[in-house]
């Protein structure tokens, strides 16, 4: 009995022993775990990627392949619309440019008692400074009548009258010359009379302005009632440059038409009133 009694004490240790020897063991081998995991996840993550990025890669190029007929006609379409969608943005928005040009064209004419014929350009002549328009004698134009914007800025006359269609001579042209008023910056009630000549290459010359008014740069030109030519106060352009020397009479320049500035659709003809000399 007295065997028994030692013996116990030193089982009890050793079972005490074995389990934290065991606790420890298990402790040890989840932190080992989870760190060799750690290791090896980092070691074989690019490969495990770049099997990934090639499936998907084969996926996505397998689709193509099944389905590269639908995918082409789907383009088709696709291409169909975008084209359909902007001829129709561009009619929109040329309807919308007519429009206004007419609002504007119906202004000018109430306010100047012109009887206006809407018309639009069809081309224009090579190396001319002449355009043709689709209105002609089946509308009762003739030659000599004026042709304007819709904002009462000048281009030209009627040069010759088809049936269906007319040239226009715009108002640079080299045999083209007028009398015009230039309204002064410096004094806006007083107006210097001169002469406009064309000179080709959409180019308008300034001659014989009286040297007593000063004009200059920047000085707007309009359509003088002399002559006969035209209706007064239809806008001409701007003076680009002056020239005035002692040893001569009068003051001379040239003219930046504003047509050039200008952006139109279409032109107008005022058909109640005639040049005298044609245009000339």
């Amino acid at each position: 009995m007295a065997k028994y009694n030692i013996d116990m004490p030193k089982k009890r240790k050793n079972f005490l022993l074995i389990v934290f020897v065991s606790f420890f063991i298990l402790l040890l081998g989840i932190f080992l775990s989870e760190t060799l995991n750690g290791f090896f996840q980092k070691i074989f993550s690019p490969a495990e990627k770049y099997i990934w990025n090639s499936g998907q890669k084969t996926g996505s190029f397998f689709y193509y392949i099944f389905n590269a007929k639908s995918i082409f006609t789907e383009n088709q379409e696709l291409k169909k619309e975008n084209t359909e969608l902007s001829q129709k943005n561009e009619e929109l928005f040329w309807l919308y440019s007519e429009n206004q040009e007419l609002r504007q064209a119906i202004g000018l004419s109430k306010v100047e008692n012109f009887s206006l014929l809407p018309s639009s350009i069809i081309s224009k002549q090579a190396g001319d400074d002449i355009f043709i328009i689709d209105k002609g004698s089946n509308y009762g134009v003739s030659q000599g009548m004026p042709v304007i914007t819709s904002q009462g800025i000048l281009i030209g006359t009627i040069k010759k009258a088809n049936f269906a269609f007319s040239e226009v001579s715009l108002i640079t042209g080299k045999d083209f010359s007028f009398d015009v008023s230039i309204r002064l910056q410096q004094a806006t009630s007083v107006q210097a009379m001169a002469l406009a000549k064309g000179k080709g290459n959409l180019e308008i010359s300034l001659e014989y302005a009286d040297k007593t008014f000063p004009i200059s740069l920047g000085d707007l030109v309009f359509t003088s009632a002399m002559g006969g030519n035209f209706p007064k106060g239809l806008l001409v352009g701007k003076l680009l440059d002056v020239q005035s020397n002692p040893a001569q009479l009068f003051q001379t320049g040239r003219i930046n038409p504003e047509f050039k500035n200008s952006f139109f659709s279409n032109v107008f003809i005022i058909q109640n009133f005639q040049s005298f000399a044609s245009g000339k």
